[in-house]
């Protein structure tokens, strides 16, 4: 019983740290695209939604590798 409580706290703990994380690179990177697609919003707001979403298969794939 033990090991299932402590799994289940490792997942809570790993899904939300991995949402948190996602959020703050989605604000962070969206300056950092925009500079470096010269103001260019479209480009910028795609490819940040693209590079997030590869941020949660990354996450995803190695917590099921585990």
């Amino acid at each position: 019983m033990a090991v299932v409580a402590c799994y289940s706290s490792y997942l809570v703990i790993s899904i939300a740290l991995t949402i948190w994380v996602a959020h703050s690179l989605y604000r962070g990177g969206r300056i950092f695209l925009l500079d470096a697609f010269h103001g260019n919003e479209g480009l910028t707001d795609s490819v940040n939604r693209l590079l997030v979403v590869g941020f949660y298969l990354i996450n995803i794939t190695a917590g099921v590798a585990r």
